[in-house]
């Protein structure tokens, strides 16, 4: 009966201490992250969401982060990067962003159950074919503690439905800007004595290299001529962010200069373009610039 008793106690004793670390285990917040994102083919580039499920277990509200290694170089998509991520974000070797934002919704409650979404863009050209890239990564994090770290696949959905036989997607490591003008920069008299001209401006995007803008800054301009600006967003931006692969935008550069010019040619103004990449240099820089001769019309 002893040795029964003993044996009794003892198999007792392994279920208390095999307990102890299930029960423990069951109050810890989990997450579960979808092991593949999709880009869908619309009509600009692809785009894709990746689903997070989070369950938080804390007795008090509390919050929690995600850090998001994207799988491409610029897919990583968030308006709000600004005021719900901690930095502009860390960019890797293979110039990837790593970065840890706030799970959206604020604070969580006790028990409470949230499903969020990241939002991936490429703006590449679509394919009759689909493609794969390399793994993403996400963890999250509640209270500091990671509750999840998974590696998630890429593919993108071919134009005609499929997401088989996928064929490696290679993105460009070079931004490719080019622009053109016809004509010159007339400034006439406005009522308030000032001058004033328009100059419109075409600018060609002509790979898939990610950026975040295309922008331009004057090289030269003749005496008195101030700063170049749009209507659309002011000083030194192109309107309307990222171009697609192959895209071209026409818009139009204002010039204004003071009342004291002589009617007659300036010389000759020079306005460079270039995309703000996170890659350093365009792949044919020659054709980034813009020069045009300057002529003043209605002077006193």
């Amino acid at each position: 009966m002893s040795t029964v008793l003993v044996a009794v106690l003892g198999a007792t004793a392994a279920l208390s201490v095999a307990a102890g670390p299930a029960q423990a285990a069951s109050a810890r917040s989990t997450a579960t992250v979808a092991d593949r994102l999709v880009l869908e083919p619309t009509d600009r580039g692809y785009r894709g969401s990746l689903t997070v499920d989070l369950t938080y277990r804390g007795t008090e509200p509390g919050r929690a982060t995600y850090v998001i290694t994207e799988p491409i170089p610029g897919s990583y998509e968030n308006v709000e990067w600004g005021i719900s991520c901690y930095s502009s974000g860390d960019v890797l070797p293979d110039y990837r962003t790593r970065v840890e934002c706030d799970v959206p919704g604020g604070e969580l409650a006790p028990g409470e159950r949230r499903s969020f979404t990241l939002d991936f863009r490429v703006l590449t050209s679509l394919q009759p074919h689909a493609m794969k890239a390399g793994n993403g990564r996400l963890a999250v994090k509640v209270g500091g503690e990671v509750v999840a770290d998974e590696a998630f696949s890429t593919r993108f959905r071919s134009t005609t439905g499929t997401l088989a036989d996928p064929q490696p997607y290679v993105q460009d490591t070079q931004p490719d800007v080019s622009v053109s003008i016809t004509g010159g920069l007339t400034l006439a008299r406005r009522p308030d004595g000032f001058f004033e001209g328009r100059l419109p401006v075409t600018v060609r995007y002509n790979g898939d290299a990610p950026h975040d803008q295309v922008w331009f800054e004057p090289v030269s301009l003749p005496d008195g001529i101030w700063e170049p600006w749009t209507e659309e967003c002011g000083l030194n931006c192109v309107p309307g962010g990222a171009f697609m692969e192959g895209e071209e935008r026409t818009f139009t550069l204002i010039f204004s200069t003071a009342s004291e010019l002589a009617a007659g040619d300036l010389g000759e103004g020079s306005i460079a373009f270039r995309a703000l990449s996170r890659y350093p240099n365009d792949l044919n820089p020659a054709d980034n610039v813009i020069t045009f001769p300057v002529t003043v019309t209605g002077a006193a």
